[in-house]
């Protein structure tokens, strides 16, 4: 459980700094809403009940990161993208595993 907290507590503050650093700040609100989600419902502050939310949220942190990655121009940018990019696709590969 360490391993995901250290995941989605380095996700959140990644697209966040994406965010504020980057040019495209609508596709990193969407990776900032997906990293707080995770944190949240990692705590349990938040319950859904929906059957593949993990697996949503991780595509969620990829997919904008990713774009936001490719689009940066500054050094800021471009290593928050890369690494809530690299979060997002640890996670999918984590959630995605066992069910393949």
């Amino acid at each position: 459980m360490l391993l995901h907290s250290a995941l989605s507590y380095c996700g959140l503050i990644a697209a966040a700094v994406l965010l504020l650093a980057g040019q495209s700040r609508g596709i990193a609100l969407i990776a900032v809403l997906a990293a707080a989600l995770q944190v949240l419902l990692l705590h349990g502050t938040l319950q859904l009940h929906v059957a593949h939310i993990p697996l949503a949220l991780a595509l969620a942190l990829a997919v904008p990161s990713l774009v936001a990655w490719f689009r940066a121009s500054s050094k800021t940018a471009i290593t928050a993208g890369a690494l809530a990019a690299f979060v997002g696709l640890v996670q999918l590969l984590a959630y995605a595993a066992p069910r393949l």
